[in-house]
């Protein structure tokens, strides 16, 4: 079999799906769609209700014998690397992945999106602008909808934004026309070896890429000027805090677009954007630079930007009353991700942080929440808490108040209390959810309740 595979090569093939998650079963259907039926499920945990003629593997024993199989689709929760799949490859079994198989087939343009932090904002908004601009437009990817639920329907003129995290990215057999590398730190080291195999893994996204095809990479992350410099296209850089030779920078407070030594101011104002913090000027930097480098309208790229009001969950505003906005931030499941919301503050600030213990470090988040002189207390929850405060103090005798309650609502009303004159109270966790909550949407949408109904009763 070729590297490559089309949906007419796996007919007749004996195919296996190596995780049945959101991407395995959006697997199972496509191939099932198409007429594709000696189909196996391979799962460590039982898995209900698989379609009709779709045999299942689960146990102990679900990695035994993958050797037997034609083909094999790896959801991203398994390395490509792991020692169960060497017999396979060995016997000639083709490995592939949902994005693989979708970046290999797809008529239309593609653009990828990867970093540590952004992604799903940056996706969703490149998504609406181009949409905007008559584009037709289709999001998948690591945003939660796997692009094989609507590979059939994309047309050669259509555009496809995928988001992809290193899990997707380590071992793609094609690349998109355009890559976008976010701002880039260091994740999932529980997952990837270090730091290194971590980038090395987004920057795979580019290996397949030519000379006629661009990478739009932050050019103020070292992480992200490393990743792109692999990719051989064309390259842009966005910055908001020096020029650059190609594409986006802030001069004078106003973003400009530079291309081929040409500078264009652009008309959106950056105070008037919808989306909260400087951070999120890197999102809507992206997403002007991918829409124009498809064509778009740059006045219209610009104005359904600073329209954007951002993802749920996502530092999102979700009640005001009294002087006093709500945000939630519970995809803020990391230190720097809580550090980002943070920043993007400097009215007075009551934080609610804490959740789940995974040995974070948060020397650097406390040591920047230390230097903000606009905080005026932190409310701890969950399992990090007594750490957290604990390494707070121990750090130096903090100028805000530090408090810890059994459950969110305590929390909430203990932080409303210390914003006497008025502010900002972000929930923004820098930890997992678990333990308290499900997940961190679950996490979410208890703070936004429990924010409108502060916000009513005031």
């Amino acid at each position: 079999m070729s590297t490559h595979i089309s949906i007419a090569q796996l007919q007749q093939k004996k195919i296996g799906i190596l995780g049945v998650g959101v991407e395995g079963r959006a697997t199972i259907d496509y191939l099932l769609r198409h007429g594709i039926d000696n189909i196996e499920a391979l799962d460590r945990n039982p898995i209900a209700n698989l379609p009709h003629g779709v045999s299942g593997t689960f146990g102990d024993m679900y990695l035994d014998r993958l050797e037997r199989f034609d083909v094999i689709f790896r959801s991203p929760g398994f390395r490509p690397d792991m020692p169960a799949l060497a017999p396979a490859r060995q016997s000639g079994c083709h490995i592939t992945s949902a994005i693989s198989f979708f970046l290999e087939n797809c008529p239309a343009k593609t653009i990828g999106i990867t970093g540590t932090v952004g992604k799903g904002t940056a996706s969703s908004l490149t998504a609406d602008a181009l949409a905007a601009c008559g584009f037709t437009v289709h999001l998948g990817g690591n945003i939660g909808k796997s692009p094989l639920t609507f590979l059939d329907d994309v047309k050669a003129d259509d555009v496809v934004v995928l988001e992809l995290s290193s899990f997707q990215t380590m071992d793609v057999s094609a690349s998109p026309d355009i890559v976008c590398v976010l701002k880039t730190t260091t994740e999932h080291l529980d997952w990837h070896v270090d730091t290194n195999e971590y980038r090395k893994a987004k920057a795979h996204l580019l290996s397949h890429q030519s000379p006629h095809h661009a990478c739009v990479f932050n050019a103020d992350s070292e992480g992200a000027r490393e990743i792109a410099a692999v990719g051989p296209g064309k390259h842009y850089g966005f910055s908001l805090t020096g020029e650059v030779d190609e594409g986006l920078f802030l001069n004078h407070g106003i973003l400009t677009l530079r291309i081929n030594s040409v500078d264009t101011p652009l008309s959106l104002k950056i105070d008037n954007v919808a989306l909260a913090g400087r951070f999120n000027l890197e999102n809507i930097s992206a997403a002007i630079l991918l829409g124009h480098l498809l064509g778009a309208d740059l006045d219209t790229l610009c104005h359904a930007a600073a329209a954007f009001e951002g993802l749920p969950h996502r530092l999102q505003r979700v009640a005001e009353s009294d002087g006093v906005a709500y945000y939630n931030d519970s995809y803020a499941t990391r230190p720097d991700a809580a550090q980002a919301a943070i920043s993007a503050f400097t009215k007075p600030l009551a934080l609610i942080m804490g959740g789940s213990e995974k040995n974070a470090d948060f020397t650097e988040l406390f040591e920047f929440i230390h230097s903000r002189s606009n905080i005026v207390s932190i409310t701890l929850i969950g399992a990090t808490a007594e750490r957290m405060q604990n390494e707070l103090t121990a750090m130096r005798m903090p100028d805000f108040r530090i408090q810890r309650a059994a459950d969110l609502a305590t929390a909430m009303t203990l932080a409303r209390q210390t914003l006497t004159s008025g502010g900002v109270l972000l929930m923004a966790p820098a930890c997992a959810s678990f333990g308290l909550f499900n997940n961190y949407k679950e996490r979410g949408e208890q703070f936004t309740t429990l924010a409108q109904q502060m916000a009513g009763d005031a």
